[in-house]
């Protein structure tokens, strides 16, 4: 993990609710943006779908989606580019989950029995799809 990836970790958990954990984080390429998946154990694994946004030196909560599931936001000004975000569930022993979208399996780690696929600057024109666990 990236000292910039573990910082925006740090900041995801600083402004979440006690006791929450990360599933997932991503930040995009330019490093505007970021995205995490928290879950709340104390509320039977909750999960929280946030989007961020970088301001300065600090990160600054820009709306969510639907914990989890498949959710997108705009980050274009005419709405037709943006993050989707893809998380969910995994059987217990999973370790990674592979993830089909746009006519690629991309491999994404499980953590804490859940996993988060991010897709940066996408037009979102199809679903992505779960293909396996291991």
């Amino acid at each position: 993990m990236t000292e910039e990836l573990e910082a925006f970790e740090d900041a995801v958990i600083a402004e979440a609710p006690p006791g929450a954990v990360v599933v997932g984080a991503s930040i995009s390429p330019d490093g505007r943006y970021g995205v995490a998946l928290t879950l709340l154990p104390s509320a039977r694994d909750y999960p929280m779908d946030d989007l961020f946004e970088r301001v300065g030196d600090r990160w600054v909560d820009a709306g969510g989606g639907s914990g989890t599931g498949i959710s997108w936001s705009s980050l274009s000004e005419d709405g037709s580019n943006g993050v989707l975000r893809y998380g969910d569930e995994a059987p217990l022993g999973a370790a990674k989950a592979w993830v089909a979208y746009e006519g690629q399996e991309v491999e994404v780690p499980v953590h804490h029995g859940h996993f988060l696929f991010v897709a940066w600057d996408t037009d979102y024109h199809e679903d992505p799809r779960l293909v396996r666990f291991e």
